[in-house]
């Protein structure tokens, strides 16, 4: 493990092996939710799923406007021309998917059947924004540059 401050990435994986897993933990333990409430379990799941798939929204995003701006220079393994419809055809089934997600799975909807993700997601989406937009972006000092090229890199990096 090479330490830079709180963060510890591991040479043989080239990840922060913590930071991995504690969200398994923590979903671990959230997935008990489903021995208390299934409803509660499904919003679970749904907030889960569309956080999931926005974030895959985000990058498949990026990457089609990448394509549409300038020519992008492709590794190895590609999709040649396929590619471009293969990312319109993923924003439109991700945006779908995350838009019948937080919809209830019972009928009718009661207090006690109500998916609560999508005020969930809201909330904190909203949240991170604001955070963002108020304080972090003036604030933030950016990537360490160490991690960074740890990750990347082939081979040991010496961190000081």
């Amino acid at each position: 493990m090479v330490a830079n401050s709180c963060i510890q990435v591991s040479l043989k994986h080239r990840v922060p092996v913590r930071a991995v897993w504690l969200p398994i933990i923590v979903v671990m333990v959230l997935a008990c939710l489903n021995i208390a409430s299934t409803a509660a379990f499904g919003a679970f799941i749904a907030l889960s799923s569309m956080g999931l798939f926005t974030s895959y929204l985000i990058a498949i995003s990026c990457m089609l406007h990448a394509r549409l701006k300038d020519p992008i220079q492709f590794g190895e393994w590609n999709m040649g021309k396929l590619g471009l419809p293969v990312n319109v055809f993923a924003i439109v089934y991700t945006a779908y998917v995350t838009i019948w997600l937080p919809f209830p799975s019972t009928l009718p909807v009661t207090g006690t059947n109500m998916n609560y993700a999508l005020p969930i997601f809201a909330f904190t989406t909203f949240f991170a924004l604001g955070l963002w937009f108020f304080r972090a972006r003036k604030h933030w000092p950016g990537l360490k540059a160490e991690i960074v090229r740890l990750v990347v890199q082939d081979g040991e990096l010496d961190l000081k």
